[in-house]
């Protein structure tokens, strides 16, 4: 694979997170072991500041700055920006395209961003369906309805608030940038999916002339995500990745007791362990779980993102009718640990 980094387009990435640090954090996306939490220590306090910093913009964020799948609306245009090889020197270019897009443009934005779940909708559908379709929030669903019928006024107020908000961050991309530096010259995306257990058997491959975009991000951002965009008939990859990643997804060649508790808290919630029996079955839609399991599609998407963080859950790109594998070779550690701790005959 051919990877392409630059610092410069990295740092306008990271300052479209912003949607991310107001969010209640109780829940947590990520279920850290206590190795994982180790790693991070320094990295907590810092969330807690930009929790506070970004309080007062909470409501205004939560109806403007929508965020699909990882990626907010400003990624993108931002995206479209690099697809279409426009010079982007700061988050200003991008504001001043975002106010030269057209309704139907913006519109386009709004539905391709209802479609960055890993579970695609179907290319025909319009927006309505898309929405419908989508396991987002009722709340955020209403947000992205009412910017989808007013998009030029929604733009403007969205490119208002983040001129408020760029500067509130710059203290912190200032306060990252030597460890984004030193983890870009030693970083290896290739060596990362080879040495990873969970992405060496995810079924992501990408071959040798393929071209992939790298943005890396700070370590408070706790990001591995994914993008390919099929602009101008060609596929193209994206990845944005936090510093530290490497360590979370790690090189944990054998389970050890951390791990181990932390995937059986994980699975012991009832209705997780129904999901992730559900995603790994053909044709599997959240739609169709959360109905067969009486939930909302939202509680579909935050538990199947929660397989996902703790590696139980493996993106199927071999076979297009099921979505998911589990992560067997994981769970058999799990199961033989058990075996080996309690003395289990399974002969019997």
């Amino acid at each position: 694979m051919k990877v392409i980094y630059s610092e410069k387009a990295s740092q306008i990435v990271e300052q479209f997170f912003v949607p991310i640090f107001p969010e209640d954090g109780s829940d947590g996306e990520w279920d850290l072991s206590n190795k994982e939490k180790e790693i991070l220590k320094d990295v907590f306090p810092i969330l807690e500041e930009l929790k506070q910093v970004f309080a007062p913009y909470k409501d205004r964020i939560a109806q403007y700055y929508l965020m699909g799948y990882g990626l907010s609306l400003l990624h993108s245009v931002f995206i479209e920006m690099v697809d279409k090889d426009i010079d982007v020197e700061d988050v200003e270019d991008v504001h001043t395209y975002c106010l030269s897009l057209t309704e139907e443009e913006i519109q386009e934005h709004l539905k391709q961003l209802l479609n960055s779940e890993p579970e695609q909708m179907d290319k025909e559908a319009d927006f309505w369906e898309r929405l419908d379709l989508s396991t987002a929030k009722a709340d955020t669903k209403w947000y992205f309805s009412q910017f989808y019928r007013k998009p030029m006024d929604s733009m403007q107020e969205l490119v208002t608030l983040s001129r408020e908000l760029v500067p509130l961050y710059q203290p912190y991309l200032d306060k990252g940038v030597k460890e984004r530096q030193a983890f870009a010259r030693a970083f290896s995306l290739e060596e990362l999916f080879t040495k990873s257990p969970y992405l060496s058997n995810s079924s992501f491959y990408l071959g040798e002339e393929e071209e992939v975009g790298l943005y890396i991000v700070s370590p408070w951002i706790i990001r591995f995500l994914s993008y390919t965009s099929d602009a101008q008939g060609s596929l193209y990859h994206y990845f944005i990745l936090s510093c530290r990643i490497d360590q979370l997804l790690g090189e944990n060649k054998e389970l050890d007791v951390d791990q181990f508790t932390t995937i059986l808290k994980v699975i012991s919630d009832v209705t997780r362990y129904n999901v992730l029996v559900e995603l790994t079955k053909p044709h599997a839609k959240s739609k169709d779980i959360a109905q067969a399991l009486a939930i909302t599609g939202a509680a579909v998407s935050f538990h199947t993102q929660k397989l996902i963080n703790a590696q139980l859950l493996i993106f199927n790109r071999e076979d297009k009718h099921v979505k998911y594998n589990v992560n067997k070779e994981l769970l058999e550690e799990v199961i033989a640990k058990l075996q080996t701790d309690f003395q289990l005959d399974t002969r019997k």
